[in-house]
């Protein structure tokens, strides 16, 4: 097997700026909070995640009545009832109903083909081991009422197949360990452990089910594949494969191809994407950890070698049908995060993501809720289209485009990034899908952030922000829109880059505040500031140096906003509803500060402070 160990880690360094602030504020107790999101700005250190902990419900352990009892055991298979038969190594199930198996198969098959349509096929697995060196060890032929699985609690079920090459002339042949050409159940609260060894875990023809049952995957190919549709409602699921981890390939009907997540735990170790649709993904609860194409840091060799090493091998007497086959034929392998081919709408739950490629990405992408810590060698939120945050938590570890889409939109939230180019892009699909802006010409070739674009102008693309809260840490331009810039409300702290070829602000249009507050640092060189629509704007030249703690005050040294620099900055930019017309606003650094504001993910709003060193100033 070629699989990379599954080491789904967080790069995460607490930036000495929150640190610092925090230390600095000296809170009292009655002091009112949000809670931190925490950024990073270098690559030194490593902890585990610590996503928060998720509630799995395991699915019920109802059992059906049983209308036939199977034992399992090569030739020496009894069968106590009706509706199978057992021949050479074969147990067929002939009619709808429900049977409980256990026992051992050495070389052979569970094979379904039942023509019954008003009863399901129930398979409760109470202790089954089976092998099948020449097909599918479970082969659903028929079975127009959908097969359920029922993994009875406290069973261990184990179904593997053979590495082999299809035999010449075959045009038709299971590409799965579970293989069903009609819909698939899975259910109950015992263990399933699938080795695919030949392509794929788990496949259906048309939709999976998975309502509960400690799944263990090992696939060659892909983990999980429906062709219509895959809902997860429950149980927990560990994926280690070679292909896709979860992924659908419909793409003949509108309303197929779909995947769902609204429970569970699901864990994902995957050469290519990690989870794939091609119509809509969904997640309304549960917990996704995925890491995909070896996770945001492989970078160790060049994308030629991963190519020979990961893709090549599986060619050679493999079925084309498969995900492996087809990204082997591409210059260019897919290893996202989770991809969708139409939209992408994340309503809750956890998704911790460790990707090679983009962690998010869709034409259409929506958060109403939820907790996602990204990382990415690539965007980590990624929309060919329209892409809007109006709730939950998004913390982006590591990418090289934070937020990326033609129009982006802010009406809630919170988000933290980290960007090696631009934090906020706002470009046409033309621009973001171009491939020089894929990983693995960036990862393997060493391609820079290229200088900003202020002069290129597309009014299709816009930003716009209407409330929540952007901590943006870029080494391209914090904020790059080629249309406009709209805030009326929120609070966006841009740290961006220390060389003049790129702007912390970038905007080919204009940026224009009605509301909320912007404050921006960085270069000089490319600096742009805003207009204010009712808004008083500072703009003003203040070097500053990483690592120092610095205040934004009035003449009365009330505290409008406090910092600790992740880096060197030569301008400041800053607007506010907070500041009043006409007045002097200083910039020091060090002194002494006593808060008695709102502090947000180490910055810190209001306060009184006593001035060290004036580092520059501007009148509003």
């Amino acid at each position: 097997m070629i699989f990379k160990p599954f080491k789904l880690i967080i790069t995460l360094v607490i930036l000495s700026s929150v640190v610092c602030a925090l230390a600095a504020c000296k809170r009292q107790e009655e002091q009112k909070n949000t809670e931190p999101l925490i950024i990073s700005t270098t690559q030194a250190t490593t902890v585990t995640s610590t996503a928060p902990a998720v509630i799995v419900d395991e699915g019920s352990d109802d059992i059906p009545q049983i209308d036939t009892y199977i034992i399992l055991d090569d030739e020496k298979t009894t069968i106590h009832g009706t509706g199978a038969t057992y021949t050479n190594g074969i147990l067929t199930i002939n009619d709808g109903g429900a049977y409980q198996l256990e026992g051992r198969l050495s070389d052979g098959k569970i094979a379904i083909n039942s023509k019954n349509d008003t009863k399901k096929v129930k398979l409760v697995l109470s202790g089954v081991n089976i092998n099948c060196s020449t097909d599918a060890p479970l082969f659903v032929e028929k079975s127009p009422d959908e097969t359920v699985l029922i993994l009875k609690s406290g069973t261990e079920n184990i179904f593997s197949d053979t590495a082999r090459a299809v035999p010449e002339g075959v045009t038709e042949y299971a590409t799965a360990t579970i293989y069903s050409k009609d819909d698939l159940q899975l259910e109950g609260s015992g263990n399933l452990t699938v080795n695919g060894n030949f392509g794929k875990g788990i496949f259906a023809k048309k939709d999976i089910d998975i309502r509960g049952g400690n799944i263990t995957i090992n696939a060659l190919d892909d983990g999980i594949r429906g062709k219509n549709s895959v809902e997860i409602e429950a149980g927990t699921i560990n994926i280690t494969c070679g292909g896709d981890g979860i992924r659908t390939n419909s793409k003949d009907k509108e309303d197929k191809g779909n995947i769902e997540i609204n429970g569970g735990t699901v864990t994902i170790a995957s050469e290519l994407d990690a989870i794939q649709a091609t119509g809509s993904l969904t997640v309304t609860a549960g917990a996704v950890y995925a890491e995909s194409g070896g996770g945001a840091g492989n970078n160790s060799s060049s994308y030629d070698n991963y190519r020979e090493q990961n893709m090549f091998p599986f060619m050679q007497g493999r079925n084309p049908e498969s995900s492996r086959y087809e990204e082997a034929e591409s210059d260019t392998p897919s290893t996202k995060g989770i991809k969708a081919d139409k939209s992408i709408l994340l309503l809750g739950g956890t998704l911790v993501l460790d990707c090679l490629d983009d962690a998010i990405h869709s034409p259409e992408v929506t958060v109403n809720g939820g907790d996602y810590t990204l990382s990415s060698d690539d965007d980590g939120v990624h929309a060919d289209e329209n892409l809007t945050v109006n709730s939950g938590k998004i913390n982006i570890l590591k990418s090289y485009e934070g937020i990326e889409g033609c129009v982006i939109n802010i009406n809630g939230g919170e988000i933290a990034l980290i960007a090696s180019d631009d934090g906020f892009n706002a470009a046409a699909k033309e621009t973001t899908s171009s491939t020089e802006s894929t990983p693995q010409a960036r990862s393997f070739s060493g391609r820079p952030g290229g200088p900003g674009g202020m002069f290129d102008y597309d009014s299709s693309c816009s930003i716009t922000m209407t409330d929540g809260f952007v901590l943006i840490n870029a080494q391209g331009d914090g904020i790059d829109s080629n249309g406009n810039v709209n805030m009326s409300g929120g609070k966006m702290i841009v740290f961006g880059p220390t060389m003049n070829g790129n702007g912390a602000l970038d905007y080919g249009g204009s940026f224009t505040i009605s509301g909320g507050t912007v404050f921006a640092c960085g270069s000089k060189g490319m600096a742009q500031s805003v207009t204010g629509n009712g808004i008083p704007v500072l703009s003003f030249d203040a070097y500053g140096n990483a690592g120092s703690f610095y205040a934004l005050t009035d003449s009365k040294m009330n505290c409008k906003l406090a910092f600790t620099a992740p880096k060197d900055f030569q301008h400041v930019v800053f607007a506010s509803d907070t500041l009043s017309y006409s007045q002097i606003y200083s910039l020091y650094s060090d002194g002494t500060f006593l808060s008695d504001g709102v502090i947000n993910s180490g910055i810190c709003f209001g306060g009184m402070y006593t001035p060290g060193t004036l580092a520059g100033a501007g009148k509003s």
